[in-house]
């Protein structure tokens, strides 16, 4: 969701998880599991018949030899539970799905854990692919493909429930296994995005989501020193200056959902958990030191940082942080009524949720059933001592907040690590009604009571203070010192921040470098500008159009010289083929034109150069991502026209159209290449541009041949890719999962 390109596609994004049913399972290695089916958002209705895809397919990795034998316990249960089974070999698991009964053949199976996964279709309540398209649902409840296959649909509910990112890992593995060989999209790749900067930076790293924690970044003790224009402030070593675009929507982080806001409150606050650095598969302690589950997933429990105390820089006070805290703040997210709160809606019941103390939630453990997932370990854990030893963490704790969710979801917390949900201690946003309203919810007991202190929208009296005060307090290791709209923003360093010794061990590590004392970023949104600045050295850093990287190529300052990397971002481009129409319907025409696709001349002629293959919905490095079974697509016009002569239909009898977003060149020449590759085939191809919300009303209700659209992250897991582009609205009246070993 990020980045000004990914500003159109906020709204597609939000219709896509308005109707998401989520959830996570903590399933044991050995033990049957049954799953919660979610309820279907719309009216009851007869399923479709199922994709042809949905046929019994065994994946291997090319060119690897894998050990296969035959599982006598495995291959009973698969042929006892199911009628029907797809089977998928992934890295590390063989995942078996197909709808309940028995008779299902299956062999060799490769000599790794078995995970089966077997479900019953309520036929009744699912919605017919003709009643999602009436309702406008692609992209919403069903894929933007049109796809039906209760194969993946049962394989998504599932990898939502698991707790266990091991077997998440696995299933994801299989989604994106099965989604290469169905092709109901078209993956062109992985947008790539550059970096401009002085060498004199170091350790400057790239996360999709929360930009770069400038605590940890360092520069040259040697670095020169030049004069910014600002004051009288000096770029110095352990000053950073990044000249780019932008401005934050808010300055209070319920009312902003963009790019900016975000990098910059990751830098003045703190969140539960975080990805630290450039992670984006697990998640590290932040406010919370420790966290544990119960079995099923449904009730989480995150253990407060104790001595977090939240920074007033105009008046010198301090704010300690507690769990009463965190409480409070999710409950004004949500209460604020703003876009970005519909992660808080969709996948946590506040109502239910609230603030302990250290001997309730001991109380809570001693009982039994509290899980802890964490470093790749799970451990069942009877008392917070254990709890916290689990995390390698020996300091004070600050309460506990209880997490409760509408139904398991194993996402949850990459959708904590956003830096929206940063935490603002509640005295400081209520002032004097702080125990007035403290009391009136029984200290977070009854949190519906705080709606009285809480407008929605942006004529809340708390809303309208953090705007004016630029948040006013920080737990960061920076506070917003002071900021001038579209001209500058001052962040200095943070001097009550709770992890401040990190500072002492990074120049004691290395003493050639100073750590980050001040941020400045200079606004601009003239490229010259921009250019200029750090042509001269006012600017370390700076947003610099591909178009004219020869501008900061190969220049020296003194002993230093800029540099520009390249480093892959989740911002993928996706060409949807409807499944509903022919020739789409049939997967060998879909493969064809995956085949007829030009990538090389993509890469090169339309990004630059700025794209790299991908070859399902899930952005490289990702938990789920693999290259082991896949099909590695490039351009080869032979095979195409072979299997379009094995699907046995006439392409000179079909016209299709691609369409575009008016105003979009690059999808524009995308589009022309395709219509001269896969005219080729025998295809009459008409390439058609639309303007935003015509193609979006057009895409939604089925009425396309193609199109061409692109996707960017809200949070760092996979079901933020593959529930979009993979589920169809199945409603099950039995889910189960089995894990099998031997």
């Amino acid at each position: 969701m990020k980045g000004k390109t990914a500003v159109v596609l906020l709204v597609v994004f939000l219709v896509a998880f308005s109707v998401v049913a989520s959830g996570c399972i903590g399933g044991s290695s050995v033990s049957k599991t049954t799953v919660s089916p979610a309820s279907p958002s719309s009216s009851s209705s007869q399923s479709s018949a199922s994709s042809s895809a949905s046929s019994t397919t065994s994946s291997s990795s090319a060119g690897t030899t894998t050990t296969t034998v035959q599982q006598s316990k495995a291959v009973k249960y698969i042929e006892e539970h199911l009628s029907k089974a797809t089977v998928v070999d992934t890295p590390k698991y063989v995942v078996v799905v197909g709808p309940a009964g028995s008779g299902a053949k299956v062999s060799n199976l490769p000599n790794k854990p078995v995970v089966v996964v077997s479900y019953k279709v309520n036929e009744q309540k699912t919605p017919t692919i003709q009643e999602l398209m009436k309702n406008q649902q692609g992209f919403g409840q069903i894929n933007p493909a049109f796809m039906r296959d209760p194969d993946l649909d049962a394989l998504i509910q599932v990898a939502r429930k698991v707790t266990d990112p091991t077997l998440r890992g696995a299933l994801y593995n299989a989604l994106y296994i099965l989604a290469n060989k169905l092709v109901p999209e078209i993956i062109i790749g992985d947008n790539k995005a550059t970096r401009v900067y002085w060498n004199w930076v170091h350790n400057w790293y790239y996360n999709p989501v929360l930009a770069a924690r400038w605590d940890l970044v360092m520069e040259d003790k040697n670095a020169p020193k030049v004069q910014i224009g600002i004051g009288n402030y000096e770029n110095e070593p352990g000053t950073i200056v990044e000249t780019t675009i932008g401005w934050p929507s808010s300055f209070d982080p319920a009312f902003d959902y963009e790019t900016f806001g975000w990098a910059l409150y990751h830098n003045v606050g703190d969140t539960l958990v975080t990805y630290w650095e450039s992670e984006t598969k697990k998640v590290s302690p932040d406010l919370a030191v420790a966290w544990a589950h119960n079995k099923n997933g449904t009730v989480w429990y995150f253990v407060i940082r104790g001595g977090v105390k939240a920074y007033d820089p105009k008046t010198g006070k301090l704010y300690p942080i507690n769990a009463t805290d965190v409480e409070f703040e999710f409950w004004r997210i949500l209460r604020a009524g703003y876009s970005v709160n519909w992660m808080l809606a969709t996948y946590t019941d506040l109502k239910k949720s609230y603030a302990m103390s250290d001997q309730e939630f001991n109380e809570v453990l001693s009982k039994g059933g509290i899980i802890a997932d964490y470093n790749g370990k799970t451990k069942e854990v009877k008392s917070l001592k254990e709890l916290l030893q689990f995390f390698g963490y020996s300091g004070p704790t600050a309460g506990v907040y209880k997490l409760v969710l509408p139904q398991p979801y194993g996402g949850i917390l990459s959708v904590l690590a956003d830096p929206y949900l940063m935490v603002i201690p509640a005295k400081y946003m209520l002032g004097d009604k702080y125990e007035e309203a403290m009391k009136a919810a029984d200290w977070g007991r009854n949190p519906e009571a705080w709606n009285k202190y809480i407008q929605q929208g942006s004529n809340d009296p708390i809303h309208k203070m953090l705007q004016n005060n630029l948040i006013g307090v920080f737990t960061g290791p920076f506070y917003i010192k002071a900021a001038k709209q579209n001209s500058y923003i001052i962040l200095e360093r943070n001097p009550y921040y709770w992890n401040s010794s990190v500072w002492k061990k990074l120049e004691e590590k290395y003493p050639n470098y100073v750590t980050t004392k001040r941020v400045i970023y200079v606004i601009s949104n003239d490229a010259t500008t921009r250019i200029s600045l750090f042509q001269k050295g006012v600017a370390d850093i700076a947003a610099v159009p591909v178009d004219r990287l020869n501008a900061v190529k190969n220049l020296k300052l003194g002993n230093f010289q800029s540099k520009i990397d390249s480093f892959v971002t989740p911002d993928m481009l996706f060409i949807v083929l409807n499944v509903q129409k022919k020739p789409f319907d049939n997967q060998l025409v879909r493969e064809a034109l995956a085949w007829a696709t030009p990538y090389q001349q993509i890469y090169q002629a339309v990004y630059k150069g700025y794209m790299v293959p991908n070859y399902g919905p899930i952005p490289i490095g990702w938990l789920g991502y693999t290259t082991y079974g896949v099909t590695k697509y490039t351009y080869n016009l032979a095979k195409a026209l072979e299997l379009i002569k094995k699907s046995g239909i006439d392409p000179k009898k079909y016209t299709i159209s691609i369409y575009y977003n008016t105003g979009n060149s690059q999808r524009e020449k995308l589009a022309t290449l395709l219509q001269n590759s896969w005219g080729q085939l025998g295809f009459k191809i008409s390439v058609t541009p639309l303007s935003w919300p015509t193609l979006l009303s057009k895409t939604a209700s089925g009425d396309f041949d193609v199109y061409i659209v692109g996707w960017a992250p809200d949070f760092l897991d996979p079901d933020d890719y593959i529930g979009p582009f993979l589920q169809s609205a199945v409603v099950f009246d039995s889910l189960n999962y089995e894990v099998i070993n031997g």
